[in-house]
């Protein structure tokens, strides 16, 4: 057999990254095996093996492919954040490839629905994770060190909360959109209140809003009357 060039090889890796996520997404991460990788693409699960050496590897080059993916695409409308707008726009940006991209939006439900986490599981994973790619967290706090960002924050604000409330908000979002997205998911009994906030959920607009509100709690009044 002929030997594969990089360009191919690189491509049966990404058809095992999206055959892997598909399973992922439908049976949940502790029920898909390398076997079920293999033969939803029809390949061998030595093949499979050949690419990663175990599911663990396949989780984390799977986070970094999907993380990297999204941020690809939002740093084509905002090459660079450095104001306030920059940010905001990056959010509502982010928010949008989660609801046009069916990559990322399954990889969010994945992660939100379909991921079994053990204390051992996201050990071993964030190690692999770190190999990869620095902390995304990291990367979002240096954008409050901006000057044109900075100057607008009340004295003694915390950034490191700032940065973990954005973040859960962000995450909390996206789980009550991806809920409503994907009918699979059960969410046991709700009044018809509930049931009506979220059938009417705009997530765009959701992210803005929480975004302002959050923001808003840490700016000087100026900013908040500009």
């Amino acid at each position: 057999m002929a030997r594969k060039t990089k360009e191919e090889a690189q491509a049966t890796r990404e058809s095992v990254l999206m055959a892997a996520l598909d399973l992922f997404a439908e049976k949940g991460y502790s029920r898909t095996t390398f076997s079920d990788i293999a033969k939803r693409i029809g390949m061998t699960r030595g093949a499979v093996y050949w690419h990663f050496e175990n599911k663990e590897a396949l989780l984390a080059t799977l986070i970094d492919f999907a993380n990297e993916r999204e941020k690809n695409i939002v740093d084509e409308q905002i090459p660079r954040i450095r104001t306030l707008e920059d940010l905001r726009n990056a959010f509502v940006s982010h928010a949008r490839v989660v609801e046009n991209d069916p990559v990322v939006q399954t990889f969010e439900f994945f992660l939100a629905y379909q991921m079994e986490w053990t204390e051992e599981l996201l050990n071993t994973t964030q190690e692999k994770i770190n190999e990869l790619r620095p902390n995304p967290l990291d990367d979002f706090r240096s954008y409050f060190d901006q000057p044109e960002i900075a100057k607008h924050f009340k004295p003694g604000t915390d950034v490191d909360q700032l940065v973990l409330t954005l973040g859960s908000f962000w995450v909390g979002a996206c789980k009550l959109y991806l809920g409503r997205k994907f009918p699979s998911v059960e969410f046991g009994t709700r009044t018809e209140d509930e049931i009506r906030i979220l059938s009417t959920m705009n997530f765009e607009r959701t992210i803005v809003d929480g975004f302002d509100l959050i923001m808003k709690s840490v700016f000087k009044e100026e900013v908040e009357n500009e």
